[in-house]
């Protein structure tokens, strides 16, 4: 029976190793953290339970499709609730535009929004627009890319708009700057800017407003509860609190992985489910990996960061939604801030989740307000008083209504702690920014060039960042090391 190393307990090696298993591969699942789930991680306090980590869900089928293929009903493992009026998007003028799934449900809301100016703002060909992008990139960038020298890849490529910015195509459909500035907020889903990156990630448009957005009931962590559960059905073995410290390569080929600089576990095949741009340079020798020189964040810039707290109040702030958008009156200074300058933005835009609105057990107490404002790479160098930003965000939120002052509990996660917690490139969510055609379209296979049995799974790796891509990636990586295994290699 071959043996697969999984290293790190994200859903991406989840993914893989319920994948394997389920072919008849022995696997050993290795995670330094406590919890399983990598970013996607619970956080319990008395009377709030808060979901860190990807808030909003899309494409719940990819996850469902894990447990289906390995034999399994997906819901007795997680199941999901379809969100209506999913998120609310608060601007300064004190308008209000509420997303919701379906065209003629947005078309309603657009009109609405800009008081009859509906055809000056095409929300339903934008929308058949985005569903085109992501059918693209659905059947040729989501999947096993075996060459980037097939003509037919760049033939299909040059339909998703690569050399127009995000922002450009906004444009084209709307007049009013809020719809503008609403739509462009997709880009900081893969942590870029959208005056820079390409508008083919207008397809995440298409998965939360024609497709919808989802929640996991009992909190979205059930779904890495979930996909360790059927793992350890399936004979997986996890080895929690434990750190592989290096992969040892013989000739091209990994043969051991080394935990807690004292024992050594032979393996066949390795995936590693990490942020690549960390755990490859900590693992494996440079001599072995001469194809992937140490990441210099000058040349390969991180993608943004964020500053995260977790607010458990003792009572219910009436109209806040699941989502909550605040904002900021100028999104291109902000991007500007935070993209160019690396440096905290003076207005941001602060996103909150309230997920007891949806599902009461999340805050017993009152409202879980988990709330991310984009945040500089550690590598910026930029330092703040968070205790004094905390007073900024306060501020603003007040000005729309939302009075956190009465907070029974705050925590926070600064870019530092994310860096610290799970390795993350210089704190970055997403690995490296996708500002331009090669880090949006070329990165890293899933398959190391220089160590043959050496697989990556996670959001630096392809297909990219973001849940559902993450859990692909573990399936894209696992299916060439069944490929390479029927074949004896």
């Amino acid at each position: 029976m071959k043996h697969v190393a999984v290293i790190g307990a994200g859903l991406g090696g989840l993914s893989a190793a319920i994948s394997l298993a389920s072919k008849g591969f022995k696997v050993t699942v290795i995670e330094k953290n406590k919890h399983i789930g990598g970013k996607m991680m619970p956080i319990m306090t008395e009377g709030h339970r808060f979901d860190f980590g990807p808030n909003t869900i899309t494409m719940p089928e990819v996850f469902q499709s894990v447990i289906a293929k390995s034999g399994a009903d997906p819901d007795d493992y997680f199941q999901f609730e379809k969100l209506e009026a999913h998120t609310v998007n608060h601007f300064e003028d004190g308008r209000k535009l509420t997303f919701r799934p379906g065209r003629e449900a947005m078309r309603t809301e657009v009109d609405r929004f800009t008081g009859g100016q509906l055809k000056k703002n095409d929300i339903t060909g934008y929308m058949e627009e985005a569903q085109k992008l992501y059918d693209i990139a659905n059947s040729r960038f989501f999947t096993n890319l075996d060459s980037y020298l097939d003509p037919k890849l760049w033939r299909d490529m040059l339909k998703v708009h690569p050399l127009k910015s995000m922002h450009k195509l906004h444009q084209k459909y709307f007049k009013d700057p809020a719809l503008i500035q609403a739509f462009d907020r997709y880009a900081t889903y893969i942590g870029s800017n959208p005056y820079e990156a390409p508008a083919t990630f207008a397809l995440i448009a298409h998965l939360e407003l024609n497709d919808g957005v989802y929640f996991a009931k009992g909190g979205n962590t059930t779904i890495a509860d979930g996909f360790a559960k059927r793992a350890r059905e399936l004979g997986v073995e996890f080895r929690l609190q434990e750190e592989a410290t290096q992969i040892e390569v013989s000739d091209g080929l990994a043969t051991h992985v080394e935990l807690n600089h004292s024992e050594f576990l032979p393996v066949d095949y390795i995936v590693m489910n990490g942020d690549l741009l960390t755990q490859y340079p900590r693992l494996v020798a440079e001599a072995d990996r001469p194809d992937f020189k140490n990441p210099v964040a000058s040349q390969t810039p991180p993608s943004i960061s964020a500053y995260v707290r977790c607010i458990g109040l003792n009572q219910r702030i009436e109209g806040l939604a699941h989502h909550n958008v605040y904002f900021s009156s100028d999104y291109e200074a902000e991007s500007r801030a935070l993209f160019k300058e690396h440096r905290y933005a003076g207005e941001p835009t602060i996103y909150i989740s309230n997920s007891s609105v949806t599902d009461r057990s999340m805050g017993d107490a009152g409202d879980n307000l988990f709330l991310l404002v984009n945040a500089p790479a550690t590598s910026s160098g930029s330092e703040i008083d968070f205790d004094a930003y905390d007073a900024l965000i306060d501020r603003r939120l007040r000005r729309f209504g939302v009075d956190l002052s009465k907070a029974a509990t705050d925590l926070r996660m600064t870019p530092s702690d994310m860096e610290r917690k799970f390795s993350a490139y210089h704190g970055a969510i997403y690995g490296f920014a996708s500002n331009d055609i090669q880090h949006a379209f070329l990165r890293p296979s899933n398959r190391s060039n220089n160590v043959h049995n050496l697989y990556f799974a996670g959001g630096s790796t392809h297909p990219g960042g973001g849940s559902p891509m993450v859990t692909l990636s573990g399936g894209l990586a696992s299916e060439r090391i069944i490929r390479a295994a029927a074949q004896g290699v």
